[in-house]
């Protein structure tokens, strides 16, 4: 007695399986979980869900941009916002402004002048330091903040 088997039978595609590999696609979820999830192989995944495939995650990010955009249209603000940040390039600044006492500058300009004379004072010219040479420079910094 011989057999004519030949391996599995073919697989018949079904409107719920359908549903399930795209909910699943539109979720990010690889094709091979999704094989493995429907109990077929990837090319036979791809085979018989090529549409729901290339087609799904682009169709929900339509419907999804149609309601967003609606929203923004009918006036909420964060819809608006975030459609414009995303798809006009609108970008927000931060910017840390440091102040004094009330808003007033920090120092004034004389201030300014003599903290930087301060610092120039400090400073030792009489020593030039040849930056290029890295270990020199390397070499006076252990000497110049050893501590000991």
């Amino acid at each position: 007695m011989e057999s004519n088997d030949v391996g599995r039978l073919p697989y018949l595609k079904k409107d719920e399986d359908s549903k399930t590999v795209e909910a699943l696609a539109i979720a990010g979820v690889t094709q091979t979980l999704i094989a493995q999830i429907l109990k077929i192989s990837e090319p036979t995944l791809r085979k018989n869900f090529r549409r729901e495939l290339d087609t799904s995650k682009a169709r929900a990010n339509a419907i999804i941009s149609q309601a967003l955009f609606k929203k923004a249209k009918d006036g909420n603000v964060v819809a608006q916002i975030f459609w414009l940040k995303t798809q006009a390039g609108w970008k927000e600044k931060n910017a840390i402004e440091l102040t004094g006492k009330d808003g007033d500058k920090l120092f004034t300009e004389e201030r300014q002048l003599i903290e930087i004379r301060k610092i120039f004072e400090e400073i030792d010219f009489s020593k030039p330091k040849n930056i290029t040479e890295a270990s020199i420079v390397v070499q006076d910094s252990k000497t110049e903040t050893d501590n000991s």
